[in-house]
Formats: C-alpha cells, structure tokens, sequence
C-alpha cells in the first residue's frame, strides 16, 4: 500500500487499523510537560552507562541527583539532547528533497531527536491509561535551559528530557498481565520455529523466549495504539545495558507521533507505509531478535555466568520434568503495579 495523494493523510495512517483508533483528537502542536530544575538543588552527574562517547553531538543519558544527608542521591535520569540547527535540516534536504517545498523549519520539527521523543513521552502521559504506563519510563518532563555550572561531566548542552531512573535490579522490573492476546500470530510462529530448532532446548526454554516476546509485543502494541512508531526497535531498548531482564520499552529519538499533517519523513524513511504495517514490521523485527537470543542459548548462557552452576547441572535442571506437590509461594515487592 502506498500513500496516494486523493487520500488525505489520516485516511492513508489509519487504514486498517481499529476504527476507534483514528477518531482521538491527536494535537499537531504540542505544549511539553517542564521540569523546574532549581539550580541549587539538582545537579547532572556521571554517565548511566560508561565507556560510551560524550560530545557536542551526542545524546548524553546522565544521572541527575540531589544532595540529601550530604551525600548525592540519584533521583532522575536526564537525557541530554544536542541541538538540530537548521543547517542539519538544510542538508538533509539535500538528501532526500521534501516534495511539498515545505522548508527546514518543517525538518527541524520533525527530525529534531529531542522533539521526537518529547512528543512519545507527552503522547503517553496525555493517552495511555495508568496500568499501560509502566511499559515505559515515567516522565517527568523537560527542560530547555540547562548551563554548564550544573553539568558535573558530560558536555552541557541546554535541552534534557526528565525520566524515571530505572535500574538494573529486581525493584526496577515491571510484572505483566500472564494472559493477553498481543501479538498472539508472532507469537505462535516463534513457537513453530524453536520446535523446529536442532538446538535440544528444553520446554521450559521455549517457553521462556515465547513469554518474553508476548511481553514486549505487549509493549510495542501499547506504543502503536497511541499513533506512534518506534522506528528503531532493537534488543537493547527493551532492557537496560548490561542488564539481561527487560524493564521498560525506551529510546524514541527516531520516533513518529502522528500528526494530521503528512510528515516529510517517518522514522527516517519516505511515509509510504500505514501505520498497520509499520506495526506488523516492527513486530516481527521483535520476533526474529527473540529467536536469535534462543539460537544462541542466551537464557543458559545467563545462567551460568550468574550462578556457580556447570553446564550438566543447568541441561539437568531445565529438562526435568515438574512433579505434582506443594510449591513454595514467593512474593515480589516491586515499585510499579502489574497492568493485569
């Protein structure tokens, strides 16, 4: 399907799709949520993740913390956002000509990262009901005129976007509904597959890796009800680094909010695609991601390098069959309500 000019805009995004879907009064402009950062308060500190590149150029993920007992306590994240000037739109144009003439003020607002992901967050703040908020970071809101004196690393540019500071820990993780219908035909087919894998894995395995992708096809969906295409679904925005459980779906700097105004670009690329077919690609670059991480053992490979376990001992454990009896009840005490 490709998008025909007889048609208008919203028509072309729509179709398909859930008639209720298209019939929301989305904004085309939009007033962002602040954060009032006092300047004798917060402060932003050290990179959330190391050893990556810091610089003008560069979206920068900073703790931001207060002082409280006298000692820093990390509070929020920030993410730091460099500036899209209008010359980066200038040459943009240059590579991919805007047919309706529309200028780089037109690219600025749609291709600025900053205003790609502020958009995402206030979508979800204004449209998602609570129980599908924890799929993703909280928001806070942003902040446009951050100065060098309260940057303590990192290179101070003056725009950041506010979120929850979620950490690679127990506390951290959101609990999902066990049974829903998203994603049920991606599901089903990861499932034909890893029976079909001459990799030996246990029930438990399959198990594990078709639970894992109706998580994050519960995800994504929740994102595609409300108008927006990631535009860069990949393994590590699901789960924080270095960490191997998912938390929260994130990074929406490529991101496309709908507008009623047929964009320039769309995630980076020509706006031939509604959004059905957007979500069913997206969908299925999550299922060919969780088969990789079951191709390569990912779930043992875990195993034995956070436990003392051998390689026997683990096959042993994930390929004996349960037995009927009691089982230990075990209570997790997390910070998010489940959204079942």
């Amino acid at each position: 399907m490709t998008y025909r000019e007889t048609q208008s805009w919203t028509d072309f995004f729509f179709s398909q799709s859930t008639p209720t879907l298209s019939k929301v009064d989305y904004e085309t402009q939009v007033d962002f949520k602040r954060f009032h950062l006092d300047r004798e308060k917060w402060l932003l500190w050290e990179p959330v993740a190391t050893g990556r590149r810091i610089g003008q150029d560069v979206i920068q993920v900073l703790w931001l913390v207060t002082k409280y007992h006298g000692r820093m306590v990390r509070k929020y994240v920030a993410k730091v956002f460099p500036e899209y000037t209008e010359h980066d739109a200038q040459l943009q144009l240059r590579r991919v000509p805007d047919l309706c003439n529309r200028g780089s003020r037109v690219v600025m607002n749609e291709l600025d990262p900053f205003l790609n992901e502020a958009r995402v967050f206030q979508r979800i703040e204004k449209y998602c009901d609570n129980a599908r908020k924890i799929y993703f970071p909280r928001f806070y809101g942003v902040t446009t005129d951050l100065d060098r004196s309260q940057f303590r690393s990192g290179y101070p540019n003056c725009r950041a976007i506010i979120l929850e500071a979620i950490k690679p820990e127990l506390a951290s993780r959101r609990i999902l509904a066990a049974h829903n219908h998203s994603g049920t035909g991606h599901i089903e087919s990861l499932r034909r597959r890893l029976q079909s894998l001459d990799l030996n894995l246990s029930d438990f395995e399959k198990e594990f890796y078709c639970s894992l992708l109706a998580d994050r096809c519960h995800r994504l969906l929740a994102l595609h009800s409300l108008a927006v295409t990631h535009g860069d679904v990949k393994d590590e925005h699901f789960r924080l680094p270095g960490d191997f459980h998912d938390t929260v779906l994130y990074d929406f700097s490529i991101s496309y909010t709908f507008s009623p105004e047929q964009p320039y670009l769309m995630n980076f690329r020509l706006p031939n695609k509604s959004l059905k077919e957007i979500s069913h690609y997206e969908l299925k670059r999550v299922e060919e991601q969780v088969y990789e991480r079951a191709k390569k053992l990912d779930l043992q490979d875990h195993i034995a390098k956070s436990t003392t376990a051998t390689q026997k001992d683990i096959k042993d454990a994930l390929f004996q069959p349960l037995q009927d009896g009691p089982l230990e009840l075990i209570i997790l005490r997390v910070k998010t309500r489940p959204d079942g």
